[in-house]
């Protein structure tokens, strides 16, 4: 597919987001095939982080105790809440999100867990009605759809006991075995929602996005040999289980944790959904080639002109724009309209050049 200069002549800026934001082209397919084709390496521009979405269906307790509902469906519910778990979630309205309350902990023994955590009937859920009421907005969505799972293994672990004892537990020997039970048994939880969500949104989906957050701005919580004991090889057994079912696994894990970047190539994870205090620079020379992230930083000043933003555009394209290396350009730090174009119109023309 050859470069058309039409495809940049109407370029606009879509007002979907706040925090987002991407130029749209008359591009010659979607950005949700483009991202596709990135796993195979051959996309035919560079995928942005805009380019994917979350599907959040309220039949998943977490979703509207998460206060994110996201899904074709309107939804006129509650936010804040029971989860899954019948966890409490107090609703934050200047956070736009919900806590669990710290002080009163569900589970104040881990070697008391099976006693104490009671796991959820997914089948009980209104998968039906949310296939049916969801089915055009899969379907017809441009940007790849990713089903999100909130409170991943280690969140889960924290709004069960809170933050300063679910750390101890996670990383004392004498508890550690109960916490990995628990893990397992999360692991066979989530491969149930996965199953669940396999068979009644079939592949109108693309992805499935988990969250657990590994570290503050200064760092981990935790060293590299916890991740892989206590971590690692229960996330992998769900991502080789979603990738068996056809599906793709992105990580969204916040927190300055560059150290922990083989860990999550060693989960089986396909994305990581990052934050631009790590070294991307870095991250992306070691480990572009075997994982896709979503935040290597544009560098390009708020008030840079027109040709400034060019500028900046073919030294982003130069550094991040190897086409078997996928990366997805950053949209956090709002990266202006011209760098989008020139960035946009750089790597067609050069993608297009390797196809002949």
């Amino acid at each position: 597919m050859k470069f058309d200069k039409k495809e940049i002549e109407n370029a606009k800026m879509p007002d979907f987001s706040a925090r987002r934001m991407a130029v749209e082209f008359d591009s010659p397919i979607t950005p949700r095939e483009n991202l596709k084709l990135a796993f195979q390496k051959k996309q035919l521009w560079m995928p942005s982080a805009s380019d994917k979405g979350w599907f959040c269906p309220h039949i998943i307790p977490d979703n509207p105790a998460r206060a994110f509902v996201i899904q074709g469906a309107k939804y006129d519910g509650p936010v804040g809440g029971n989860d899954m778990f019948g966890i409490y979630w107090e609703y934050v309205p200047s956070a736009r999100g919900s806590i669990v309350r710290p002080g009163n902990p569900t589970l104040t023994d881990i070697t008391k867990w099976k006693e104490v955590i009671k796991f959820p009937d997914v089948d009980s859920w209104d998968w039906e009605g949310s296939a049916r009421d969801n089915k055009d907005f899969l379907v017809n969505s441009t940007r790849y759809q990713n089903v999100c799972i909130f409170t991943g293994w280690f969140e889960r672990l924290i709004s069960f006991m809170d933050f300063g004892p679910a750390a101890f537990a996670l990383m004392n020997r004498k508890t550690k075995d109960y916490v990995k039970e628990l893990m397992d048994a999360l692991s066979d939880l989530w491969i149930d929602v996965v199953d669940h969500c396999a068979k009644y949104y079939g592949h109108d989906f693309d992805g499935f996005t988990f969250h657990d957050d590994w570290g503050a701005q200064d760092g981990p919580f935790f060293h590299e040999r916890v991740v892989r004991e206590m971590l690692v090889p229960y996330m992998r057994k769900v991502t080789d289980h979603v990738h068996e079912l056809g599906y793709t696994c992105d990580l969204h894990s916040c927190g300055s944790i560059d150290r922990l970047v083989p860990c999550i190539i060693e989960a089986g994870w396909d994305f990581w959904d990052g934050m631009a205090i790590n070294d991307y620079h870095t991250l992306y020379e070691q480990y572009g080639d075997k994982l896709i992230m979503s935040a290597p930083g544009t560098e390009c000043p708020k008030d840079a002109s027109p040709e400034e933003q060019k500028a900046y555009a073919a030294k982003y394209a130069e550094e991040y724009g190897d086409r078997l290396r996928p990366a997805l350009v950053s949209n956090y730090d709002k990266p202006g309209v011209d760098f989008q174009i020139e960035l946009y119109r750089i790597l067609r023309e050069k993608y297009s050049e390797e196809d002949d």
